[in-house]
C-alpha cells in the first residue's frame, strides 16, 4: 500500500494523487483544501495552518494529530512514522520544494534513516536515495536528465545512459550531475554506499 505525504512546500503544480492514504504535513492541508481535496489525516505542530483551515478539516472529520512545536522530529518525520507504523510499504512525498534548502536537506536525511521505500516526487523531478546492495530498474523517456550524488564514497552502475558509469565516486567528486538517458529502460546498481538520484520528468529551467 501506497501513502501519500504532503508537505507544506511553496511550488504551484497540478496534484494527481494515486494513493492510497493521504497524510498532510501541517500547512500541506492548506494547499489540499485549496484543491478540494481531503486528506486522510493532518499530522505536525499545526505552526502553519490556519484556524479556518482546522474548522474546515475537524467539520469534514478528519482525523488531526497535534504535536508540541518543541520537539525531537520535525513534523515530516512524523508523518514517515506514522505511514511505517501503519503498515504502508511506499512513501512518496510531494510539495517539498521551497526557499528553504535545510529543510531539503534534512529531508534526505530522513530518507537515509528509514530503511524502507521512500522518494521525493513532483510533476518535474523524481529523486530517492539508492542504498548498498540495492538495484533499481525503471522505464523512462529517452532523453531525460538525471544525477547521481553519492553521499560519501560509493561503488555504482548505471546503464541505459549517454555517460555509463561503473566504480567509484565521492561527493567531492561529482561527475554524476547531468546525464541522459538513452534508453527506454535503465537501470542503477548501487555495491557499496549510498547514491542520491534526481529524475528530471520535464527538463529544468
Amino acid at each position: 500500500m501506497k501513502a501519500t505525504i504532503v508537505l507544506n512546500g511553496n511550488i504551484d503544480e497540478t496534484l494527481v494523487l494515486n494513493t492510497n492514504h493521504i497524510i498532510a504535513v501541517d500547512g500541506g492541508a492548506k494547499l489540499l483544501k485549496k484543491r478540494n481535496i481531503l486528506p486522510n489525516i493532518v499530522i505536525g505542530d499545526l505552526d502553519s495552518i490556519d484556524n479556518e483551515t482546522i474548522d474546515f478539516l475537524k467539520k469534514q472529520s478528519v482525523k488531526i494529530i497535534e504535536y508540541p512545536k518543541e520537539k525531537d522530529e520535525t513534523d515530516c518525520e512524523l508523518a514517515i512514522k506514522y505511514a511505517l507504523e501503519n503498515g504502508f510499504k511506499e512513501i512518496e512525498i510531494i510539495n517539498f520544494q521551497g526557499e528553504r534548502i535545510d529543510m531539503i536537506f534534512a529531508l534526505y536525511g530522513l530518507l537515509k534513516k528509514f530503511d524502507a521505500n521512500i522518494y521525493l516526487n513532483s510533476e518535474k523531478l523524481e529523486s530517492a536515495i539508492l542504498k548498498e546492495n540495492n538495484t533499481l530498474e525503471k522505464e523512462v523517456k529517452i532523453g531525460e536528465i538525471w544525477s547521481f550524488i553519492p553521499l560519501c564514497n560509493s561503488t555504482f552502475m548505471i546503464e541505459g545512459f549517454k555517460y555509463p558509469f561503473n566504480g567509484n565516486m565521492g561527493i567531492e567528486n561529482p561527475i554524476g550531475v547531468s546525464n541522459e538517458t538513452t534508453a527506454e529502460k535503465i537501470k542503477i546498481h548501487v555495491e557499496k554506499g549510498e547514491v542520491i538520484y534526481f529524475r528530471w520528468k520535464k527538463k529544468p529551467l
